[in-house]
């Protein structure tokens, strides 16, 4: 048995990446998917972390499949910013969770991997429907029965805000690996360190862990 880590660079899930080191057996696995998204930085954050914690990284290349879909996403293309025609943020992409679980399942299947664990949360979830309990519930029964074996997803941080997943890496004494090494911007900009750590500071991403940085901390980061 084994646990594996859904690996995407950014601070919740190296967050959940510290959780699983504490909470569950080894071995550990990060995986991380080159999917088509628009900026390499992500993959680069998300191998440094897996280096750091000692977790075996594993990138798994599914090429630009949201592109071959036709579906558009801020993240996958160049599209603004702001809300889509579906009323979601024009971030979201859609089924991407539940794609990176089923791979992740389908990995783990001959190796002994049983245990997955994901960063998410439906607090500071921008409104993105895979980021709900009962998608979570849902796709753990599914695809322990599609592959006829018992699954377990882990979400520890589902019912927690991003003060509260600061206040984690902080106990854990990780919270400059947390700060310095992982990237949520969405636009990519990584070339200034804050003290809520990298980005361009004006998207939803960064203002969201901004936010939680000082209200976990009580000051005003920079």
């Amino acid at each position: 048995m084994g646990a594996i880590v859904l690996l995407s660079g950014g601070q919740d899930s190296a967050t959940a990446a510290l959780w699983m080191r504490r909470n569950l057996e080894g071995p550990y696995v990060a995986i991380t998917f080159r999917y088509g998204q628009r900026h390499e930085v992500e993959v680069e954050a998300a191998r440094a972390v897996a280096e750091a914690l000692g977790l075996s990284p594993v990138v798994l290349d599914i090429g630009n499949l949201w592109r071959l879909l036709k579906v558009e996403s801020a993240l996958t293309g160049e599209v603004e910013m702001g809300v889509g025609a579906e009323g979601l943020p024009a971030t979201f992409v859609p089924g991407r969770n539940l794609v990176f679980l089923v791979l992740a399942a389908i990995w783990g299947y001959r190796r002994g991997y049983r245990d997955i664990v994901v960063g998410v949360s439906q607090v500071d979830y921008s409104g993105y429907p895979d980021c709900r309990g009962s998608f979570l519930e849902a796709a753990q029964v599914a695809i322990s029965r599609a592959l006829d074996t018992v699954y377990y997803i882990h979400a520890p941080f589902l019912e927690w805000d991003k003060a509260a997943i600061w206040r984690y890496a902080a106990s854990e004494g990780d919270l400059e690996l947390i700060r310095e090494k992982t990237h949520t911007c969405y636009r990519g900009v990584r070339d200034k360190l804050y003290e809520w750590g990298y980005g361009c500071g004006t998207c939803l991403a960064c203002q969201l862990r901004r936010r939680g940085y000082e209200e976990a901390f009580g000051m005003e980061a920079e």
